[in-house]
């Protein structure tokens, strides 16, 4: 939703939060978030879906896959730094370059802060996975939805946002 009071000339300042097998990514209460960092990440993810999957992710249980797209992206297992990653900056960019449209919510905006990471990916011929690492670290939830479903999603976002931001400011995203 777009922040009551908005006066334009204004950004698309909000509330967001993400719906997926009934379970709520986001924090709603969270008031004047920015819209569009989430609408990058979205914009992004539309451009890519079906195909967002990498041959080297295969035969990775759904642990497996936020294990090492937690360690290839953030050098972390949860909100544990791993202290056996060796590898260069350079290195690390190479792996944020390869991996990082699996990255899922994190950095979006502040209404995901409080989340823990998730990583979206889509296995040829199969539904669209949302990926979250508990707290705990110990558990994986996994979320599915149709590639369908998740892509009239992110057309819908997209369009209410350039909408929004063409009554706020007079210029689409």
């Amino acid at each position: 939703m777009i922040e009551p009071g908005l006066v334009p000339p204004s950004a698309v300042y909000g509330r967001m939060r993400v719906w997926c097998e009934n379970t709520s990514l986001g924090d709603f209460s969270n008031p004047q978030c920015s819209l569009y960092p989430a609408y990058l990440g979205f914009k992004r993810l539309g451009e890519v879906l079906p195909n967002l999957w990498l041959d080297d992710l295969s035969d990775l249980s759904d642990e497996g896959l936020v294990d090492r797209l937690d360690r290839l992206l953030y050098g972390a297992r949860g909100h544990h730094v791993l202290e056996d990653d060796d590898r260069t900056a350079i290195e690390c960019e190479l792996d944020w370059d390869k991996y990082g449209i699996f990255n899922f919510l994190t950095n979006w905006g502040e209404q995901f802060d409080r989340e823990p990471k998730s990583f979206i990916v889509c296995p040829p011929a199969q539904h669209v996975k949302v990926l979250v690492r508990t707290y705990d670290v110990d558990r994986v939830l996994s979320l599915r939805a149709s590639v369908s479903a998740t892509t009239d999603a992110i057309r819908l976002y997209l369009k209410w946002f350039d909408d929004s931001a063409v009554s706020l400011f007079g210029a689409a995203g």
